[in-house]
């Protein structure tokens, strides 16, 4: 039995519901609760009861293997039960043209595929399906404690207390335990050796910037448009809004599909919601979509079922963390149960969240190994770089040439991302999280925008400016007055939102 199952108590509730997203690959037999046993090649794949499993064919329609998770955006043919690639296992150029198919895939997703003698493990570009594996024992998992059998051995580099009340991160590829090592989502993974090798970005530039952003612009909008789609024609999807940047722009990315997502919704846990919930609503009024308003007030849970949620997810994630606070508030019960939750990771790009400092800095690794929160910025210091120091340089040395022209996005999407949402995604047993913005093709589309552009956000305002000019007119968070009282003041645009959209026009016009 793997550590999660040794370590579980019926008081938590089902193993199989609270591992429902998760999943196994195993050289031996194994029994797991609730999981679905598959075959690849000679390991046996398990995977949670409510993980989406496709079945992988060529292009004669003989099987190469599984897809787990939601990957939508190719130009694969596919139904619910299967996913038929137009190439044959059998050409010799197999694995070349299946990654250049990688390209195009959005979602949340790992690709399990046995072809030429070999078996390979292919992850979404954060990882945010989860990735672990324990090279001595041989196995591979969406989370640690399904990785061993044998006790932990925490890793030597943490302070758990640190992680426990803290916050802090497990990152640089580290998990919990020492033996046991994160994916690199754009390596794959040998699973015969469970060896790892780079294969993205090849041969993709990232410079320079268009003078004319139009033809850029287009393709993502498009290409973000079907991925949500996609989803939301095949899953019960909800999508959460606030008055941020990032679920504005999946709300004008959705545009005519608005109608087949089953719930809008924004969660109230302190002011700063408060705040999001009356910009949702208004964003939803514009759209002729019904928002949701969830307040913990109205979702108080027992402090017995809180603390049993955060024993079930120490388990499930692998560490001692603790859950969202819409888990300990249960505020999460104002979604449907197994919803997709689309979220907009990866659409941050757009505006250089992690990009704080010029290009001739970026192989400084103190400050970016600051930004990866293994504790709060609070508590960082000189023994902390040191500690991480050569992990660090170790992983930036694997970048190519052209990935390190944006190397501080380079270290946002494969460690800082792979570490949080790469972590968290597994482990959350109600709903399925997945971003529709992750394709590494809208990564490169979003990363030839410059950094000055991109820190002051122009891609975003240009895009939504584009799509729907409505929107565009609502204030941002930071641009609503204190008071959100005065409804019919504020949401007829702040001075600071009639200045933005000024620009942004003046700048689309430039264009044409």
């Amino acid at each position: 039995m793997f550590q999660a199952q040794q370590l579980w108590s019926y008081r938590y509730g089902s193993f199989a519901e609270r591992f429902r997203y998760q999943y196994v690959i195993s050289r031996s037999t194994e029994s797991i609760e609730g999981f679905v046993e598959r075959k690849i090649g000679d390991l046996n794949l398990y995977c949670g009861k409510d993980l989406p499993l496709r079945e992988l064919h060529d292009a004669t329609g003989a099987k190469v293997g599984y897809v787990l998770g939601i990957a939508v955006g190719t130009a694969a043919q596919q139904s619910k039960e299967t996913l038929k690639l137009p190439f044959k296992k059998t050409a010799k150029t197999f694995w070349t043209r299946f990654e250049s198919f990688l390209d195009d895939a959005a979602g949340r997703y790992a690709f399990v595929l046995h072809a030429l003698g070999q078996s390979r493990l292919y992850t979404d570009p954060v990882g945010m399906i989860g990735a672990v594996y324990n090279v001595e024992d041989g196995y591979v998992a969406s989370s640690t404690m399904l990785a061993i059998k044998r006790a932990l051995r925490p890793h030597p580099k943490y302070d758990f207390d640190a992680i426990r009340d803290l916050a802090g991160k497990i990152t640089l590829f580290h998990t919990a335990d020492q033996d046991v090592r994160r994916l690199n989502p754009n390596y794959y993974l040998d699973l015969g050796t469970l060896e790892s090798k780079r294969f993205w970005p090849r041969n993709v530039s990232f410079t320079p910037e268009p003078e004319d952003p139009s033809a850029v612009y287009k393709e993502i909008i498009e290409t973000a448009r079907g991925n949500i789609g996609a989803i939301a024609n095949d899953y019960p999807c909800s999508l959460p809004v606030s008055g941020g940047m990032d679920s504005r722009l999946l709300l004008a990315f959705a545009g005519e599909h608005r109608g087949k997502i089953k719930q809008f919704y924004t969660h109230i846990n302190n002011y700063a919601t408060r705040r999001d919930a009356a910009i949702a609503q208004e964003l939803c009024r514009v759209c002729e979509v019904d928002h949701e308003v969830h307040d913990k007030r109205h979702f108080g849970i027992a402090r017995r079922e809180a603390r049993l949620n955060l024993r079930a997810y120490e388990l499930t994630f692998g560490a001692p963390a603790s859950p969202p606070q819409e888990y300990q508030n249960g505020v999460i019960y104002g979604v449907p149960d197994g919803n997709v939750i689309m979220r907009g990771h990866q659409t941050d790009l757009l505006r250089a969240v992690y990009v704080f400092r010029p290009q001739s800095e970026w192989r400084d690794p103190d400050w970016q190994i600051e930004r990866l929160l293994v504790v709060p910025r609070a508590h960082f210091n000189a023994e902390i770089a040191d500690r991480f120091r050569e992990d660090f340089v170790a992983w930036q040395s694997t970048l190519p040439a052209s990935a390190m022209e944006k190397a501080a996005d380079f270290m946002f999407l494969e460690v800082y991302s792979n570490a949080s949402i790469g972590s968290s995604f597994p482990a959350l047993w109600r709903n399925f999280y997945l971003s529709p913005y992750n394709s590494r093709r809208l990564i490169a589309l979003s990363l030839q925008f410059s950094e000055k552009r991109r820190r002051a956000s122009e891609p975003v305002y240009e895009l939504i400016e584009m799509m729907d000019e409505d929107l565009s007119k609502v204030p941002f968070d930071f641009e609503a007055p204190p008071s959100l009282d005065d409804k019919d003041a504020w949401t007829k645009g702040a001075s600071s939102t009639v200045r933005r959209r000024d620009r942004t026009v003046d700048s689309l016009l430039s264009y044409a």
